[in-house]
């Protein structure tokens, strides 16, 4: 069988947290757990002071899903729920629901604190313990399976348009900074950078919908990155939790979740998600829109160690698209990465052009 020959743009990749995993970045979920952990140890004052907030948002996340008939562990909680909840509450008067709400619960002002300083200080906490230990990369080279981001643009031979939404430096750490492009000019966002037109792209072209660890946002409200991230405080690194701000002015996300809608359904043949759980609605409800559009195109979801056909299912169930349009690979990111992700695995896919053409 012929390999099919895929253009410029049409395969695009999305990478979600399980990416990392095997590079020493625990997921949302194990950063839950750890939360957890440290609000729960009598011990450790810098954190058990925010243990009646953590347990109060916890069990109301927990009873909201419930009257949605959602229970135990098919709640979606995980590290950026809690940090979005937390966003939200520190709004206080300026919610847009803040008129229609009679009164705070009174719980919620005890755990919160004079004028929520807890909830404030409860984030930061938990952003300065996400920038320097959870997704610090530690030992660049377990990274190194990421270079196979680029052994396949070589055999691809176009540029490589790769989604992430992961905060980690991952692929800059270990593809190189004139390999990857990541919106940036003279250290100052300038989403001209990913310009179609450029006659010598770098080789990736790298999206990070979420924000990274090395963004900061200046006194103008520009985003711009650092080499220190250690440096970078708390309220002013750029990262996004959850769906909040993806559909909002603040940019680059808007710019960055737009080009994932555009590329998703313009010339996209391939989508291929690494380690993503299909757990962001936002981010699900573009990719039901892409296949919903073109019944040819094809979603591979390389998915860990998951039985494949739960796996398939479960994602076909999230995204409500046609079975024939997914394809589950059990196994790892690393395995896929340094093994699996190549022209003739992605020509699986799809028919061979020459069995298009009927014998005559």
């Amino acid at each position: 069988m012929a390999t099919t020959v895929f253009k410029r743009d049409e395969i695009i990749l999305l990478l979600g947290a399980g990416a990392s995993v095997e590079a020493g970045i625990p997921d949302s979920g194990k950063m839950i757990d750890e939360i957890q952990g440290l609000v729960s140890n009598d011990n450790d004052t810098d954190w058990s002071c925010y243990r009646g907030l953590y347990r109060y948002l916890r069990s109301s996340i927990f009873f909201a899903d419930g009257l949605e008939g959602i229970f135990g562990d098919k709640v979606p909680f995980n590290i950026e729920r809690l940090v979005n909840v937390l966003d939200e509450l520190q709004k206080k008067e300026r919610h847009a629901l803040y008129p229609f709400v009679g009164a705070w619960n009174p719980k919620l002002e005890e755990v919160a604190g004079a004028n929520f300083e807890n909830v404030r200080d409860f984030r930061n906490h938990i952003i300065r313990i996400l920038r320097d230990k959870w997704v610090a990369l530690r030992e660049k080279e377990r990274a190194a399976y990421y270079k196979g981001l680029l052994r396949f643009q070589e055999e691809y031979e176009h540029p490589l348009r790769v989604f992430s939404l992961n905060y980690d430096l991952c692929i800059e750490q270990t593809c190189g900074g004139e390999s990857v492009q990541r919106g940036f000019s003279r250290r100052t966002w300038d989403w001209r950078m990913f310009d179609e037109t450029s006659e010598d792209p770098p080789p990736l072209l790298l999206y990070k919908l979420h924000g990274s660890l090395d963004w900061y946002f200046n006194r103008d409200g520009q985003v711009q990155y650092s080499d220190s991230t250690s440096t970078i405080g708390a309220a002013d690194i750029a990262l996004i939790f959850g769906t909040s701000y993806k559909l909002q002015y603040v940019d680059p996300f808007l710019f960055l979740v737009y080009e994932l809608r555009r590329w998703t359904l313009d010339a996209a043949r391939a989508i291929v998600c690494i380690g993503y759980g299909f757990n962001d609605e936002h981010i699900n409800g573009i990719l039901r829109q892409s296949l919903a559009q073109n019944c040819e195109r094809k979603l591979l979801a390389v998915t860990g160690q998951v039985d494949e056909c739960v796996a398939r299912k479960r994602i076909v169930d999230q995204l409500r698209v046609a079975e024939a349009q997914v394809v589950a690979r059990p196994c790892g990111a690393k395995e896929f990465l340094e093994d699996g992700l190549t022209i003739a695995a992605l020509s699986e896919l799809f028919p061979s052009e020459s069995d298009l053409i009927p014998e005559s």
